[in-house]
């Protein structure tokens, strides 16, 4: 026991090194603007999500409990690209459709461990998100492509006439922090969190005669966020391990991953979860690949407990088929069943704790994996 409490107290310290160096390349916002709207998105995004398609960056350690443990970590293009230039990381820059696909490409790289956590190889790899309907940093509700966006004209007006009004019964330093937010969100159409002003100013700004359109605008833009939150992720992904005396390509795998979300009554979240890969590996490591094996996984990711939008116990519920190619070994079947349940714990904000459970129908086996995760947050504030 104290030796398992002695290795996560040394996970924990690399994490939070990690984290350091992670978020001195954060994004730094000086007002409001579109943060709110970002980090309400963020923060909807489930656990499997973003175990799948990083917003920024991501540190775990997979499979504690087995005898092959690893050590990954996972970045997009875009957050290298920021560490050399920085101008990327302000948030009209990072909105833009131009940066899509860099937010899109992520690349992995990390350690392979054995039982006694001593080094054993590397591993390496690559996810592309080919469909991500759900990025909306580079969206904006407020545009006339969505429904919200139809409203956004009279918000605007409103919020100018407000000011007008403010100008006479604000302080000089309140109406001008005032004036700056409003003016980037009218000219910019970012979405401007309402809710967040002061009250006196709010009470202005919804007593004007577009001001009750102006709330048919806010609950559009929820309606609008409800339908960003159900939209599908589609990635391809390849990946591989290269040991002390293997070959390049002895071991990879080659993967397919589909996210769609569903409605729910009551609101919490539903993910289908639906995965495909291809894995080749050559035990004996000649140039000869001697296993190779196709495996399919389909399940239902549920958000049971949340608290203010934000999943705090994940649960997937999940059957998987596995199907051995060539190089089946004696004794060993070809295909195999498996009743799986991915159970996730978010320990602290970033933190995920991962426990996945697989049980061999046909031969009454039961596997554990316990993984830890850390999500960087793409933005922060001075």
């Amino acid at each position: 026991m104290k030796t398992l409490i002695y290795k996560l107290g040394i996970i924990l310290f690399l994490f939070n090194a990690l984290l350091v160096c992670a978020q001195n390349g954060g994004f730094t916002k000086k007002d409001l603007k579109s943060e709110s709207f970002y980090n309400k998105i963020e923060e909807t995004k489930s656990g499997n999500w973003k175990d799948v398609l990083t917003d920024y960056m991501q540190a775990s350690f997979k499979g504690l409990t087995s005898e092959n443990k690893s050590f990954q970590f996972k970045a997009n293009i875009f957050s290298l690209r920021s560490k050399v230039d920085s101008t990327l990381l302000i948030d009209y820059n990072y909105t833009s459709k131009r940066e899509t696909f860099y937010r899109n490409f992520q690349i992995q790289i990390g350690l392979n461990l054995d039982n006694d956590y001593k080094f054993k190889g590397f591993n390496y790899g690559f996810d592309w998100a080919i469909i991500n309907k759900r990025d909306t940093t580079i969206a904006s509700l407020a545009r006339e492509e969505y429904e919200s966006g139809k409203y956004f004209a009279k918000l605007s007006s409103a919020l100018i006439f407000a000011l007008q009004k403010y100008r006479n019964v604000a302080t000089s330093e309140n109406y001008q922090k005032i004036e700056k937010l409003a003016k980037a969100s009218i000219e910019k159409q970012y979405y401007l969190p309402i809710d967040n002003l002061p009250e006196d100013f709010k009470k202005i700004l919804l007593e004007e005669q577009d001001g009750v359109e102006a709330k048919q605008f806010l609950d559009t833009f929820q309606n609008e966020l409800g339908r960003v939150k159900r939209r599908p992720l589609l990635t391809v992904g390849f990946h591989s391990n290269f040991q002390k005396d293997s070959k390049f390509l002895d071991e990879f795998d080659a993967n397919l991953v589909y996210l769609q979300g569903l409605k729910s009554k009551k609101g919490s979240k539903l993910e289908i979860d639906f995965r495909n890969q291809f894995k080749a590996k050559d035990s004996i490591t000649t140039s000869v690949i001697k296993r190779k094996e196709f495996s399919s996984q389909l399940g239902l990711n549920i958000s049971i407990w949340e608290t203010k939008e934000r999943s705090i116990v994940e649960l997937k519920p999940n059957f998987e088929y596995k199907r051995i190619v060539s190089g089946i070994m004696t004794d060993e079947k070809n295909d195999q069943f498996l009743a799986n349940a991915d159970l996730r714990i978010r320990i602290l904000k970033n933190l995920w704790v991962p426990l996945i459970l697989k049980y061999d129908i046909k031969n009454n086996n039961l596997f554990g994996f316990l993984n830890v995760s850390f999500n960087f947050d793409g933005m922060k504030k001075e």
